[in-house]
């Protein structure tokens, strides 16, 4: 494999990896562990978590030897934990400017946000619809620099935050 490639899928790897740290530091109710490492990718400082696994990053490591298809889209649920209700206790949910809604607390969680992270395989021989020309792998992680620290103010902004 060239060094140009693992550089690719270094580049390709931590987009994903940063997307899922960036998300989890704006949704997550507990702080970083103390001695958490900080994933400097990017140019934006994000506390690591034991949440990604190894075993549910492995897909992403080298994406250049994934199927033709690509890799599989990661997929970041923000659910709201339901606490177990009194017998006189009910949940709502009060739209504005509409009356308030019932909420089964059954399920135990309530859906806040879906985020999703999916990659077209460009494989060089045909060229892909909008394909223009190659993009430096310097260009496209400055391209990254700017797109998280987007995604970092949208997550604090965003009724989800905290």
């Amino acid at each position: 494999m060239s060094d140009e490639i693992q550089k690719a899928d270094q580049i390709a790897f931590h987009f994903y990896t940063k997307l899922f740290y960036a998300v989890h530091d704006a949704r997550a109710t507990e702080g970083p562990r103390p001695q958490a490492k900080v994933d400097k990718w990017f140019n934006l400082d994000t506390p690591d978590c034991d949440l990604f696994t190894r075993e549910a990053r492995e897909p992403f490591r080298s994406i250049s030897l994934a199927s033709p298809t690509g890799p599989p889209p990661l997929e970041i649920e923000v659910l709201l934990a339901i606490p177990e209700l009194a017998s006189d206790q009910v949940l709502v949910y009060a739209p504005p400017d509409a009356p308030r809604v019932k909420v089964d607390p059954a399920r135990g969680f309530i859906l806040l946000e879906t985020w999703t992270l999916s990659l077209q395989l460009y494989r060089g021989g045909r060229a892909a619809p909008d394909a223009g020309v190659d993009v430096a792998l310097p260009t496209i992680y400055k391209h990254g620099i700017v797109l998280f620290r987007s995604l970092y103010s949208l997550l604090r902004v965003l009724p989800a935050w905290k």
